[in-house]
């Protein structure tokens, strides 16, 4: 069994290091109802692989358990010395479903310096991995304290210092753009929920009525409820969700979209949860979170 079973990967940050999210590819052969079945039995070969694809891509890095999805089901687990499969997993379920993708925009930077290190972590304490060289172009996935998380040619992912980082005048005009966005939302924090609310005259919003408003105000229309907001903007793969975009769920997890919340990065959404809460950011990358998601889309292009 090979990485090429392995279709994308992302490192997800927690407290104590990283998850490794690997999202399988249901196209390979070896991909079947059977070996999902037996996924505990397939274990130590499939451990191998992760083990080897963790030695190649991410050697300086502390990653604490590997999580592995079809779409954005959680199939199974590995805390790097046994598997176990997610307990609503079935074969059926995970059944490959037909897909077109269309590959979202990326912020892109370029280097200034005449060498400039790639480090580990956010900081100069962090190991070099890489040395990138004066005018190359690079893919920025993240920031932290003035350094850049970026992804390399390779899919190797790190980090190097925004000052020697100049983001393309494309990229930061949208960013801009998402700025206005996210702090429209967050000015919203403590309003209450109110059904139908789509405005602050109604005294509060509902999940979609929050994220139609605050999109309104920068010029970007949506549709009112939240599974008609999924057919807005352009599809982004789980994995390249960026601030700005908008994350939609299913909370029967029947993959019924009906709760939608504005992406801040960093694993946090900003929503209107339910009645007698009120807007708040939430941690998307928990277990109720990641088992209820459905898509995300962009708005801002």
């Amino acid at each position: 069994m090979g990485m090429e079973l392995f279709r994308n990967y992302r490192l997800v940050e927690d407290s104590q290091g990283f998850v490794l999210e690997i999202y399988l590819n249901h196209d390979d052969e070896e991909f079947s109802a059977e070996f999902l079945a037996k996924i505990k039995e397939n274990a130590l070969s499939l451990e191998e692989s992760v083990k080897k694809l963790i030695a190649e891509k991410f050697p300086n890095i502390k990653i604490n358990a590997v999580k592995f999805l079809i779409g954005s089901m959680v199939v199974g687990s590995l805390a790097l010395g046994g598997l176990s499969a997610h307990p609503n997993m079935t074969a059926s379920a995970a059944a490959p479903q037909a897909s077109a993708v269309q590959m979202a925009n990326q912020k892109t930077a370029t280097v200034t310096a005449s060498q400039l290190n790639v480090r580990s972590g956010p900081s100069t304490a962090y190991s070099i991995v890489h040395v990138l060289r004066q005018g190359e172009t690079v893919e920025v996935i993240g920031e932290s304290d003035g350094w850049y998380q970026i992804r390399l040619k390779d899919g190797r992912v790190g980090w190097s210092s925004g000052q020697y980082l100049n983001l393309n005048s494309q990229s930061v005009a949208r960013q801009a753009k998402v700025d206005a966005v996210l702090n429209r939302a967050k000015s919203f924090l403590g309003t209450p929920y109110v059904w139908g609310g789509a405005s602050p005259s109604d005294g509060g919003f509902d999940c979609s009525g929050f994220t139609q408003y605050v999109f309104a105000q920068s010029g970007y229309n949506l549709n009112r409820v939240s599974k008609d907001q999924a057919l807005n903007g352009t599809y982004v793969p789980r994995g390249s969700t960026q601030p700005g975009d908008l994350v939609f769920y299913s909370h029967a997890q029947n993959g019924v979209i009906d709760h939608v919340g504005i992406y801040l990065g960093n694993g946090k959404m900003i929503h209107s949860p339910k009645t007698g809460d009120v807007v708040r950011i939430a941690d998307v990358t928990t277990d109720y979170w990641t088992s209820r998601y459905v898509t995300t889309r962009r708005i801002i292009p």
